[in-house]
């Protein structure tokens, strides 16, 4: 009897479902808890303790996030929202605007351009080369080159022009002639001011600036470096020693060249070995030559002032490559030009002065 009823025991236990096999065996700790359908009981709390735990260690983890703010749902933090897209502007609560950057060079440099009732004056800052900036600032290109040209008698107009220094020129309406041509530096130092005017029935540039009475000695001819000085030298295309009987001036191919002093063309052509060369007398016995040209302004007979083009620099003769080749000769003998002293007169007549700064003075006061 009591081993057939051992038996249905055991033959109802192996009829039960694993799950209540496993209900009977010692219950570990899981995860996996449905506390809606689990009883009240010891496994409920469990479950519910560690869904809390979980749901505190994601928001702690979570970026841009935090659990102290009682926005942490809505508001992310201003600094991960600036990482991930500058672009995204931030509220007044958040971070103050980006400030708005300043204003270019250029875009302050607009030209100045004012009038009287027979001329114009321009003004305006060089951003884009010298030229262009005039060409933008709605001047003709034939004015600009008269502006470039008159300045080319004093500086270099390629390399001594710099950012943001200022044209300033004055054009005659009638006429439509420069009557007044400057630069001035940004740095300040070295302006050029020029103005037309008839000196003994010639017409030319004069200089406003640091008075009116020329130098006593000679100016440069070209805006450059001596490669070659006064005395014998071993001659780089003839290679043997030669007496060299002036100074050369390394300047580049088609470099205004100037007259050193005031005087006559008393020669302008080809000359041999010298190439296309000028000649100019300055009284006294007192003559300068410039020499291998690649092209002549001045004529014979013409005369010239201290700082008028007369041509342009070349490489015409005998010569290894773009030069001025300047000598100065004293009753046909030649002497070093760097010790030439010369006596001249006032560019403008003492006469002339007083009317001479009136006009300089008025073409200054020109939307000023």
């Amino acid at each position: 009897m009591r081993s057939s009823a051992r038996a249905a025991v055991a033959r109802r236990v192996r009829a039960r479902p694993a799950a209540l096999v496993m209900g009977q065996q010692k219950q570990g700790f899981s995860f996996i808890v449905d506390l809606t359908a689990e009883p009240i009981g010891l496994r409920w709390f469990r479950g519910a303790a560690t869904l809390a735990g979980l749901c505190a260690a994601s928001l702690a983890l979570s970026p841009g996030l935090s659990s102290l703010s009682p926005k942490i749902s809505l508001v992310p933090a201003p600094a991960a929202q600036f990482q991930m897209n500058p672009m995204l502007g931030a509220s007044p609560d958040d971070s103050p605007p980006p400030p708005r950057p300043a204003l270019s060079p250029e875009q302050m440099a607009k030209p100045v351009i004012a009038q009287t009732a027979d001329a114009v004056r321009v003004q305006g800052a060089v951003t884009d080369g010298l030229y262009w900036s005039i060409r933008d600032a709605g001047v003709s290109p034939q004015i600009t080159a008269d502006y470039l040209h008159a300045l080319s008698t004093r500086i270099d107009v390629g390399s001594d022009i710099a950012p943001y220094d200022r044209f300033d020129l004055v054009i005659a309406k009638g006429s439509g002639q420069l009557l007044y041509a400057a630069v001035h530096h940004a740095e300040g130092g070295g302006d050029v001011e020029l103005l037309k005017w008839n000196e003994d029935g010639h017409t030319d540039w004069f200089d406003g600036t640091a008075g009116q009475t020329q130098s006593s000695g000679l100016m440069a001819p070209v805006a450059g470096h001596i490669t070659s000085g006064f005395g014998m030298r071993y001659h780089p295309i003839l290679h043997y020693e030669r007496f060299h009987a002036g100074l050369d001036f390394g300047a580049p191919y088609g470099s205004p060249i100037v007259a050193a002093a005031n005087g006559q063309v008393v020669a302008a052509g080809w000359a041999g070995g010298y190439g296309h060369e000028v000649q100019i007398a300055h009284g006294g016995g007192v003559l300068t030559l410039y020499g291998h040209m690649s092209g002549i302004v001045a004529q014979p007979g013409e005369k010239v002032r201290q700082g008028q083009v007369i041509g342009y620099v070349g490489s015409t003769g005998l010569s290894t490559g773009p030069h001025l080749h300047f000598e100065v000769r004293v009753d046909g003998r030649a002497v070093n030009p760097l010790d030439v002293k010369l006596q001249t007169r006032s560019a403008v007549s003492s006469a002339d002065e007083a009317a001479f700064k009136a006009r300089l003075k008025q073409m200054q006061a020109i939307g000023a």
